[in-house]
């Protein structure tokens, strides 16, 4: 009698930890969110490029031989590190070593990117979704080796890295 209660009890333990390992994987997955919110989160992705490309154009157009450190800085703290939501990414011996590719969805577009080909993904990051996406960049103006002695005097074709772009998909 007192096995068959300890056999009983071992069973309902066991139950006990498989629903909860069930449902705390159930809550982890997520539902991906719906399509209206993810387009709303490309849109704003569009939005965002269009005000970074300005910028960095504005940067281009103002940087000179004479200040190319302190366009270096000014790039640098536009696309600070604390910021995971815009990044200058590349592995072409990059300004700072904190602008490699840090996570799988960087690696595989910024390979993607050394080929001209823009990537996009929604991924879930802790408990957060996001409209993930990059844009290749090439060596397209005449500045870029100006900050990157290893680039060809410009502007050339050739591909040198990417601008990753991450937009918080809201429920």
């Amino acid at each position: 009698m007192r096995l068959r209660k300890l056999v009983s009890y071992g069973i309902l333990v066991v139950v006990f930890v498989i629903g909860f390992g069930f449902t705390t994987i159930a809550r982890g997955s997520g539902n991906p969110p719906a399509s209206e919110k993810i387009e709303f989160a490309q849109q704003t992705s569009d939005l965002m490029l269009n005000t970074l490309f300005a910028a960095l154009t504005q940067e281009f157009d103002e940087t000179t031989p004479d200040n190319v450190e302190q366009g270096k800085e000014s790039i640098s703290l536009i696309f600070n590190d604390k910021n995971r939501d815009m990044r200058l990414v590349g592995t072409l011996d990059p300004l700072r070593e904190s602008d490699r590719p840090r996570d799988n969805f960087e690696r595989q577009a910024n390979e993607l990117a050394l080929a001209g080909q823009a990537y996009t993904s929604v991924q879930r990051v802790d408990d957060q979704w996001y409209y993930r996406r990059s844009i290749p960049l090439s060596n397209f103006r005449a500045e870029c080796a100006l900050c990157h002695a290893n680039f060809p005097a410009g502007p050339t074709s050739d591909w040198v890295g990417a601008l990753m772009l991450r937009v918080p998909i809201r429920e």
